[in-house]
């Protein structure tokens, strides 16, 4: 019980959420730039050991940094599609919810509609189940006079 009412204080409400998750997405954001701005740097560093002949170490270490940096980058991109993913998921939620609310509403509404007209017509078919007995108590009569009257 214990655990129950600290996770639930230690909880962020629906505004703390966004409020986080924007903040995270900022970092995120000036993280990939400083990302894309180290894969510019290598890619000029590579470019700039490409035209010198004797620094073939030098040219290799700079590939190794270019594909880094395009790693960091790539995970940072991916990192920050997941997080705006997961924002648009709280907000699809509560739409979700609102929208589960309003057909529970419809469909309780047109159940009740449907027991009202279910109810009307098995009143109908009690009717027609009592015309139809009067009707063949009637025609039993009929045939039972008819046979009275031919003897």
């Amino acid at each position: 019980m214990l655990v129950a009412v600290m996770t639930k204080k230690l909880a962020l409400n629906k505004g703390e959420k966004h409020v986080h998750f924007f903040m995270m997405d900022i970092q995120i954001s000036k993280r990939i730039r400083h990302a894309a701005a180290n894969v510019l740097r290598e890619c000029w560093l590579l470019h700039r050991t490409t035209h010198t002949k004797d620094n073939s170490g030098e040219h290799r270490h700079h590939q190794r940094c270019l594909l880094e940096a395009i790693r960091v980058f790539r995970h940072l991109r991916l990192k920050q599609r997941k997080l705006r993913d997961f924002a648009s998921e709280m907000v699809d939620l509560s739409k979700m919810q609102m929208i589960m609310c309003d057909l529970s509403a419809n469909w309780n509404s047109s159940y009740l509609e449907l027991e009202q007209r279910i109810i009307s017509m098995e009143q109908k078919l009690d009717e027609l189940g009592r015309s139809f007995q009067n009707t063949s108590e009637l025609l039993t009569q009929t045939l039972h006079h008819r046979r009275l009257d031919h003897r």
